[in-house]
């Protein structure tokens, strides 16, 4: 019971975080920090081990977040959103799929991980795309959308029904925040 209840208000949170990161608000960062520190024992708890390794990354890019977005939201300290180009991008997931089958290998020889290479893509992409959120690159919420779809498979199958919910928010959500961004990255650039 507590397992759920402590489930519940990772998601809680989780959902939180987003919604503030989509309208740029830096108070997203707290509650980033908040739920990952919560998901450090969930996904322990289900073997998705790097995915628990994640989340402690995901603690450290909060409060890194929380720096680099400024002071607060009014003094408009935090950086503009830019774009990376393609080849930035190509060098990105060339780098996520080696790490990736790196980290998955391990893993799948050294643990009892569950799906050790999806749980690896997932943990990887995400890593890379949160450093993206942070220096606030358009088109992380790309990466998002992909990594949110294949998240939701592996949650599901570890019977994580309130991540699995929190996730296809997330993949809304992201959508939401390509949207966002773009319009706010065009009117920036005029």
């Amino acid at each position: 019971m507590m397992f759920l209840s402590l489930e519940s208000l990772a998601v809680a949170l989780s959902i939180t975080y987003v919604v503030f990161a989509a309208i740029e608000k830096k108070v997203c960062w707290w509650f980033a920090l908040t739920s990952s520190l919560i998901y450090i024992f969930i996904f322990f708890d289900v073997r998705l081990y790097m995915e628990s390794m994640l989340s402690v990354y995901y603690a450290l890019m909060a409060l890194y977040g929380i720096f680099v977005w400024g002071k607060t939201d009014s003094e408009k300290q935090h950086s503009k959103i830019i774009s990376y180009d393609f080849r930035i991008h190509l060098l990105i997931l060339t780098a996520i799929i080696i790490l990736s089958g790196l980290s998955g290998y391990i893993l799948s020889n050294n643990s009892d991980a569950y799906r050790p290479y999806m749980d690896s893509l997932t943990t990887w992409s995400s890593i890379f795309a949160t450093f993206l959120v942070v220096k606030k690159v358009l088109e992380n919420w790309i990466y998002w959308i992909l990594i949110d779809s294949v998240s939701i498979v592996l949650y599901f199958e570890r019977e994580l029904y309130q991540t699995v919910f929190l996730f296809i928010v997330y993949l809304g959500i992201a959508f939401l925040g390509l949207f966002i961004w773009r319009k706010n990255f065009e009117s920036q650039n005029k």
